[in-house]
């Protein structure tokens, strides 16, 4: 053979072999990228089974990434940490009050989200075509009862959570509904936290209170919202800040339980050391003594200056961070010695960060929401 065709031959075998390793190589390419593909695949695809606060059993897809909130779900949804996938609002949380202090913070992004739904004083109506079309994974809700969650899961073909959150915030009946997101999001590790929290400033109430000089006294919450603004008559029956801080709360009374608005004799008949008013419902307030004097006049708490303010934390429900500041603020009013070293509304601040991410309480002075000592005689 020619050395010019022996040349030739042997280039044409390199060609082929590298021809066969190039070709391994893209089938081995192929292979890997059908196993990624496969892997991702059943990554979405792949459930748990959850159960619900309500006893629901529900599959939900193992890694959650976008939800909705219904019936004030989503305020537990921002304390979880887990606002951006959040992909739907009611049409309430696009409104921003600072009341609502999880919709304040996060007023930016859910204004910019497609509307699931009416919430808030409007109630409970979600919108089923808009649900499908923001597409969430599953759908948590508060505020719904077991059959209307289950006619709305059949419905959309979405999974439901409900949630059972109840007004007070101590309490297993309160951190269970934390214990059931942490499943969700698999994101047990905030949940324990939100827990460990609440625990640990319910400890520190009950401390303070326990090492005080100051001998137990009464009092009464005036002006407290519920289903709306009320005057100096609107009250709560099992306050949980005078309950955190071990007062006798004048308005339990009559086998009364939660909100409602109260006989004014009772308060009067009474005599509570204290009175403190929700700032929000001042001017309402301020209104009543305008109308009736004498009857202000006449109240003890009123004669002492012993007339302070709170912040309303009841807007759609229990705002949690709110409630826990205000504990703060009547124990520092009742127990001055026990807590010297508390400023109530940095205190605020620092609740705010840790379950919100941010402090609220410049905010809320601006709107005349503010921790301080009032006199209604003058206002």
């Amino acid at each position: 053979m020619k050395k010019s065709t022996r040349f030739a031959a042997a280039a044409l075998a390199v060609i082929c072999a590298a021809a066969i390793s190039v070709g391994a190589l893209a089938g081995c390419s192929s292979n890997a990228s059908s196993s990624e593909s496969a892997a991702t695949s059943s990554s979405q695809t792949a459930t748990k089974t959850v159960t619900d606060m309500l006893g629901r059993t529900v599959e939900i897809p193992s890694n959650v990434e976008k939800v909705i909130g219904v019936g004030s779900a989503l305020r537990s949804i921002c304390y979880m940490g887990e606002v951006d996938k959040v992909v739907g609002v009611e049409a309430s949380e696009h409104e921003d009050n600072i009341n609502c202090a999880y919709r304040h913070v996060n007023h930016e992004k859910f204004a910019n989200l497609p509307i699931i739904g009416e919430g808030g004083s409007k109630g409970v109506t979600p919108n089923e075509e808009a649900i499908i079309n923001a597409a969430p994974q599953v759908i948590i809700c508060n505020s719904v009862s077991a059959d209307e969650a289950d006619a709305l899961q059949s419905k959309v073909k979405i999974p439901v959570v409900c949630l059972n959150v109840p007004e007070t915030f101590f309490g297993e009946d309160y951190q269970k509904n934390f214990t059931l997101l942490g499943e969700v999001f698999n994101n047990e590790k905030r949940a324990n936290e939100l827990i460990s929290y609440i625990n640990g400033i319910n400890d520190d109430l009950k401390a303070r209170v326990a090492k005080s000089t100051a001998a137990n006294t009464s009092a009464y919450a005036a002006g407290v919202s519920f289903r709306g603004s009320h005057g100096f008559e609107g009250t709560e029956a099992g306050f949980p800040p005078f309950a955190a801080c071990n007062i006798k709360n004048v308005a339990d009374v009559d086998g009364a339980k939660g909100p409602y608005s109260i006989d004014l004799e009772a308060i009067s008949s009474a005599q509570p050391e204290y009175i403190f008013i929700e700032s929000g419902n001042l001017s309402l307030v301020a209104d009543d003594y305008k109308n009736n004097p004498a009857y202000f006049n006449a109240l003890n708490a009123i004669q002492k200056g012993n007339t302070y303010t709170l912040i309303s934390y009841r807007f759609y429900a229990t705002n949690v961070e709110l409630a826990l500041a205000n504990c703060y603020q009547v124990g520092k009013v009742v127990y001055p010695d026990a807590f010297a070293d508390v400023d109530p509304t940095q205190k605020l601040d620092e609740i705010a960060q840790f379950f919100l991410g941010a402090p609220i309480a410049s905010d809320l002075a601006t709107m005349g929401c503010e921790f301080k000592q009032v006199d209604i005689t003058t206002l």
